[in-house]
């Protein structure tokens, strides 16, 4: 029986909620979608609650009606500054005469988590990058193998309390049950990423509006996380200020005349934009477009550089770098990172999500589309049962009968 799943993309610049029949098999079919721009947030964390939730509600309720079905619970993307991450191990004795089961696993993990953390923060994801099953190193399945000893070697990601509170009360108050907060870029790893790159070693960078979002798969699964407090806003504030045009102006600029290499742009090309003052509208070079975007284009990317260096995994990548996010649609901006990084690069684009259509298919749209995906293929979720179109019109005529 089909089953419907959600996902709630709270970002910096926009709010992103889809809806999605999922088949037994794991097929998604996507049956709404809703879009609005954010407001209430500053580099992916909530500063104002009632504008926050306002925000989430009118994407959930474009969704709803784009699909007639009601969002009952979702998974929930999570990002900011304030996330933080390292690597824990934990073991346990397994009984004599049987083999290893899921409450062993879980077990492990548990023991993994059992670290000192400051009363401020609290634990968002335990991900086991392998086990170890008493000399055996480098296990990826335990679950059916036997053994004495199970140790876990484990990605353990935390976040702070108030920002993850806020967020939760943003979502609660447009009664949405939370499935589960995941970080982001593990989202968009779930909508962007081949099987065969999460294998070999690969880089994710999820250039979004307010911060950029990396995570290093080897593997076949998680080993390091991070978040950088700079994306595409910087970019569009760039443009704003260099060409004192409105903030809506220079981020129309970007997107369709943006450019991340003012060599590949024609020197006599110019384009209209609104200004600041007496002048209206003003004609601005395109190339002088692209010389600002370039500089903070190199700049992100030479941080992004910084921080696989810093993870200490930079010669294990044989797969690259993929760059996904509203920011790595940037004209040019692949090509600078392959002479960035000096690795593959490739734009991350959710081509293998499912019957969806088209538009929601581009970097933009990775983590929502990956939320999904992580229900489908990671979550211990209750999905809402499937319900006719006509249910929720059903029951609220039934209600108007009944007397106040």
């Amino acid at each position: 029986m089909s089953e419907i799943i959600a996902a709630i993309d709270v970002g910096t610049t926009k709010i992103c909620t889809f809806i999605a029949e999922a088949s037994p098999e794991g097929h998604l079919r996507l049956l709404g979608a809703g879009r609005a721009r954010s407001r209430g947030l500053h580099k992916g964390v909530v500063v104002n609650v009632s504008a926050a939730t306002e925000a989430i509600a009118e994407a959930i309720e474009k969704a709803e009606q784009d699909a007639e079905t009601p969002v009952r619970s979702a998974y929930v993307g999570i990002v900011g500054g304030h996330i933080s991450s390292h690597n824990g191990v934990g073991a346990v004795a397994i009984p004599r005469g049987r083999s290893i089961t899921r409450h062993d696993v879980d077990r492990a993990l548990d023991a993994a988590r059992a670290i000192p953390i400051p009363s401020d923060r609290e634990i968002i994801h335990t991900i086991a990058r392998n086990f170890t099953i008493d000399q055996q190193e480098g296990v990826q399945e335990p679950i059916g193998m036997h053994g004495y000893r199970l140790e876990v070697n484990a990605h353990i990601i935390t976040g702070a309390t108030a920002a993850i509170n806020n967020l939760v009360k943003c979502i609660q108050s447009n009664g949405v049950v939370i499935e589960e907060l995941v970080l982001e870029p593990l989202a968009s790893g779930e909508a962007v990423l081949t099987p065969e790159e999460r294998e070999l070693g690969v880089a994710l960078a999820d250039i979004g509006g307010g911060t950029t979002d990396i995570a290093i798969f080897l593997n076949g699964s998680v080993w390091h996380t991070s978040v950088l407090d700079v994306g595409g806003d910087n970019l569009t504030r760039d443009l704003a200020v260099g060409l004192r045009a409105p903030l809506d102006a220079a981020e129309h600029l970007k997107v369709r005349y943006g450019h991340a290499l003012p060599e590949r742009v024609a020197e006599d090309e110019t384009v209209s934009a609104a200004a600041f003052g007496d002048a209206s509208v003003q004609a601005i070079s395109r190339r002088y477009i692209a010389e600002i975007l370039e500089a903070r284009s190199e700049e992100i990317l030479l941080l992004i550089r910084r921080e696989i260096k810093r993870s200490g995994y930079d010669g294990l990548l044989p797969a690259g770098v993929v760059l996904t996010g509203g920011s790595a649609q940037l004209q040019g901006v692949k090509e600078m990172g392959r002479w960035v990084f000096r690795m593959p690069v490739r734009t991350g684009i959710p081509n293998s999500v499912g019957d969806v259509h088209r538009q929601w298919l581009t970097p933009a749209y990775a983590t929502g589309l990956g939320l999904l995906l992580w229900g489908v293929r990671r979550g211990p979720t209750e999905h809402v049962r499937r319900q006719s179109p006509m249910m929720p019109r059903l029951r609220e005529w039934l209600r108007s009968l009944l007397p106040g």
